[in-house]
C-alpha cells in the first residue's frame, strides 16, 4: 500500500509562515509541560501554600461575618 502523504508533499515546501506556527504551538506545549512539572511534580507544596492560603482567607471571611451577623447580647 501506497503512502498518500509521500506523494503530497514529495516536491512542495510548506510555507515559511505555517512552520512558524508550528515551531510556536510547540513550544507553547513544551512550556506547559515544564510549568506543570515545576509546580505539581518537583516542587508539589508550593501548591499546598496557595490553597491555604486562599482557604484560610476564606475561612476567616466566614468567621468575621459570623461575628457580625451574632446578636448583641
Amino acid at each position: 500500500m501506497k503512502n498518500p502523504f509521500k506523494e503530497i508533499l514529495e516536491d512542495e515546501q510548506l510555507p515559511e509562515i505555517i512552520k512558524n506556527r508550528v515551531m510556536k504551538d510547540i513550544n507553547l506545549i513544551n512550556l506547559s509541560i515544564d510549568l506543570a512539572d515545576l509546580f505539581l511534580v518537583k516542587n508539589p507544596e508550593i501548591m499546598k501554600t496557595v490553597f491555604d492560603e486562599e482557604l484560610g482567607d476564606d475561612a476567616e471571611q466566614n468567621q468575621d461575618s459570623e461575628e457580625d451577623n451574632t446578636p448583641n447580647q
